[in-house]
């Protein structure tokens, strides 16, 4: 395995947002849905897979403001849930940016109250941790402020963990002084690697 970051500036990400709604399918996408079905596509051509074979993509979804009744002013505790995206590899890569990011976007919006409860009570009765076979699994902490802890020397100049804890988990990163870049945080195959970083540069 081969792990590298890979930096996308504001230019880049606004470039791919418009990428995403070129074709008219989309109205509009946030910069996580356009990164997020970018990577998904990237690496799954990178890895080379077959056109009939699954791939899944995994995430998690600020489900706070989905609950009804909302939760007590002032929750402090985590309120995440993970949703997924399934499709064959065939149609993600024969199809324009806009139907990865549509699917993204999907995702995010089937986490209502509902599917926030049915999660809890699934994950309550088996305790289990989703397959992630053929799985990207995207995991954000561009939102963090690590950029603030100060342990007595001054602000970080870089954050983030010292190791992935999968080799199908993606890290997405707040990168530079404003923190409007992300860095992408990933592990390949050398030669997926090497595919993967010519798709990146679009």
């Amino acid at each position: 395995m081969l792990y590298k970051s890979f930096c996308f500036d504001p230019e880049m990400l606004q470039n791919l947002k418009l990428k995403a709604m070129e074709d008219g399918v989309l109205k509009r996408c946030t910069t996580f849905e356009a990164l997020s079905g970018f990577v998904w596509r990237a690496r799954t051509k990178a890895l080379g897979f077959q056109p009939n074979q699954r791939t899944k993509l995994l995430f998690a979804v600020d489900g706070r403001s989905r609950f009804n009744p909302p939760l007590p002013k002032g929750y402090f505790g985590n309120g995440i849930v993970l949703t997924n995206s399934l499709c064959r590899a065939g149609e993600l890569l024969d199809n324009p940016l806009s139907y990865a990011v549509g699917l993204v976007q999907e995702a995010v919006n089937m986490v209502t109250d509902d599917y926030m409860r049915s999660a809890i009570d699934y994950f309550e009765v088996t305790r289990a941790r989703p397959s992630l076979s053929s799985t990207l699994l995207i995991t954000t902490w561009s939102r963090l402020s690590f950029h603030t802890s100060d342990f007595g020397w001054g602000e970080p100049t870089l954050s983030g963990p010292v190791a992935l804890p999968e080799k199908e988990v993606i890290l997405f990163l707040s990168h530079g002084k404003e923190r409007k870049s992300i860095n992408v945080l990933m592990g390949l195959p050398a030669s997926a690697m090497n595919i993967f970083e010519e798709l990146v540069h679009f």
